[in-house]
């Protein structure tokens, strides 16, 4: 059990860098004091408007995709801020909506 767990915590570690790679233009991330998390729901929210694909599909994938189609990565300190109460409450809603439920639209 503990050693799949660490393979678990490897693998999104190694996918979180990955992700900046191709998301930051530094290839790291801000800063912040809660961790990764709030950032990757900031970097998902920012593929899913620039793409269009849902909220609860957006992988190492669909970020391969975002750089191919020529979006201009980001500079980490410009980009990020803070999520408001009303960002916080929509990522909330995302997250608990049954997005795991959800059909797949775009394999």
């Amino acid at each position: 059990m503990v050693n799949g767990m660490e393979r678990h915590l490897k693998r999104v570690e190694e996918e979180t860098k990955k992700i900046y790679d191709i998301f930051f233009v530094d290839r790291k991330g801000p800063e912040v004091e809660q961790g990764i998390t709030q950032v990757m729901h900031q970097i998902k929210d920012q593929v899913f408007k620039d793409l269009g694909v849902p909220w609860h599909q957006i992988d190492l994938k669909q970020l391969k995709k975002w750089e191919h189609q020529g979006f201009a990565e980001v500079d980490a300190d410009k980009w990020w801020h803070r999520p408001n109460q009303v960002e916080r409450d929509r990522f909330m809603k995302m997250l608990l909506g049954g997005a795991s439920l959800r059909k797949d639209l775009y394999p």
